[in-house]
């Protein structure tokens, strides 16, 4: 049986029995509980709760007898029932989310977002706030890359490098930093932990967005403090 089919099955709740029982009946048709452990390689001593399991959540169906068939429920079927319930689940969940009134103690101006996942959403979320103008610094290409539709759409767009030619295929206006400017976003070394800088954004001098890498650990810091914006601004105006 091909892991590939286990492996989806399982994504949809499927336990590794359950997915192998319900594989093998999808391709045998219909079958005893005995040639689907045969054929599944469930073991004998649970095929039995797992049909039944099957049966429950909507997979199987069976025409009781001696011996008793089990048949598959097809997949169209199933796939159909299984996408209503979690749009279903998606819209129930993000209504009542949206009217939780969580009383909050104050949030924080600092937030540190580790997956990549999280990172690409947050970096998302980020560009499609800005109102008025984008400050960017960049040693990587691969992240303006990534985010170069989101960038484009942005009026006012400001862009430093570290090396201009590195980025001179991705259709942005950039500019050079000069030389001395190059101490501030370096690769260093601190107390034995490695801290490299991919990219600062600063958005309308309000907030700002630093992707990188700290002890081999890639991570976006989030600052929305105006304050640290506007000076991080001046260190981006310096480098000329």
């Amino acid at each position: 049986m091909k892991e590939g089919i286990v492996d989806g099955l399982r994504k949809l709740g499927l336990t590794e029995y359950e997915a192998k029982a319900y594989a093998t009946l999808v391709g045998v048709g219909e079958a005893t509980a005995r040639e689907v452990h045969e054929l599944s390689g469930v073991p004998r001593t649970r095929i039995y709760d797992i049909l039944r399991d099957l049966e429950a959540k909507g997979f199987v169906e069976f025409v009781q007898g001696s011996p008793t068939y089990y048949r598959a429920v097809e997949p169209d079927r199933v796939m159909e029932r299984l996408r209503d319930d979690l749009v279903a689940s998606i819209d129930r969940s993000t209504s009542e989310l949206k009217s939780l009134n969580l009383e909050a103690h104050g949030t924080s101006p600092v937030w540190c977002i580790r997956s990549e996942w999280g990172i690409k959403n947050r970096m998302k979320d980020f560009l499609g706030k800005v109102e008025e103008e984008l400050t960017v610094f960049s040693r990587s290409p691969e992240l303006l890359k990534e985010y170069q539709a989101e960038l484009k759409r942005i009026g006012v767009l400001k862009i430093k490098v570290d090396h201009k030619e590195k980025f001179e295929d991705l259709g942005l206006a950039v500019s050079e930093m000069n030389q001395a400017s190059e101490k501030f976003f370096k690769d260093a070394v601190i107390d034995g932990v490695s801290y490299s800088i991919d990219g600062l954004m600063i958005a309308d001098e309000r907030s700002s967005i630093v992707i990188g890498t700290i002890g081999g650990e890639r991570l976006a810091i989030i600052i929305k403090l105006p304050i640290v914006a506007m000076l991080q601004k001046a260190v981006w105006e310096s480098m000329v």
